[in-house]
């Protein structure tokens, strides 16, 4: 058996990488710790030691797929989720679903980055399950 500690990183596709940047350091303020390129275009790695990183590579034809395979969504557990609504809103953030989700156990406010990649904002760590 192999036991995980943590999510070590995320790596995934974005249509432009400096606008990506920007949101992730302006609605989470992350830190970017890393950027280069290949043959292929630009990237960086940005994040936090508590959060985790992201390497995102942009790629600016992506185009998210109506159906199929694909990440649905990755998930974040947050501080402070009762003004989470408020300070999303005043950042124009684009929330999914009208708002926070009551899951039972914890409740969940969706949102997209600027590529539409579909992040979860969690009230409880591991939705409540644990």
């Amino acid at each position: 058996m192999i036991t995980v500690k943590a999510i070590d990183h995320i790596n995934f596709q974005v249509k432009n990488l400096k606008e990506t940047i920007e949101f992730y350091q302006t609605v989470f303020g992350f830190k970017v710790k890393e950027t280069g390129e290949t043959d292929d275009g630009p990237w960086a790695i940005f994040g936090s030691p508590e959060a985790g990183y992201f390497c995102a590579y942009e790629h600016p034809e992506l185009e998210m797929p109506d159906e199929g395979l694909r990440i649905s969504h990755f998930g974040l557990y947050v501080d402070d989720f009762e003004s989470l609504m408020e300070k999303l809103r005043d950042l124009g953030v684009n929330i999914l679903y009208g708002g926070a989700v009551d899951w039972g156990k914890s409740n969940s406010i969706y949102i997209t980055d600027p590529s539409g990649w579909e992040i979860e904002l969690a009230e409880q760590f591991g939705g409540g399950l644990d």
